[in-house]
């Protein structure tokens, strides 16, 4: 993509662009430079528990700072992909919210969370993942 991906609806097709038709589970990290423009690399995450355990998040944090730097990106993009409906469950809401605050402790910007699932891709937003509490 040649054009800068500012605003939440421009995140959205970008990444029903690349992720299409969810059917398996995995974390796709996409980045994006301080221009707002996506970088030509693709990382995909298959093999995490259900629910977060800290040694998991923590390698799963520690990899997004290490593509982070390598790439001198300026955010990410975390897209949870999914085969099911496209409502969140609680162990999703979970890992989106220790995802989200493990890369804040360590000073990356999260652009966005979605969600993809049979239905699409949708925007996973703060309000909702952080429910889990509730």
């Amino acid at each position: 993509m040649t054009e800068p991906i500012i605003t939440d609806e421009e995140v959205l097709r970008h990444v029903t662009g690349l992720v299409g038709e969810a059917y398996r589970r995995q974390l796709w990290l996409m980045f994006l430079d301080a221009d707002d423009l996506a970088l030509p690399v693709l990382m995909l995450i298959e093999a995490y528990p259900n629910r977060p355990t800290y040694p998991h998040l923590e390698k799963i944090a520690g990899a997004i700072a290490d593509m982070v730097a390598e790439l001198r990106a300026a955010s990410v993009i975390l897209t949870w992909e999914r085969p099911g409906p496209g409502d969140s469950t609680p162990d999703e809401r979970l890992w989106a919210a220790a995802l989200g605050i493990a890369c804040e402790v360590r000073e990356l910007t999260v652009r966005a969370q979605l969600l993809a699932s049979r239905e699409g891709v949708r925007h996973f937003d703060k309000a909702e993942y952080f429910a889990v509490a509730a």
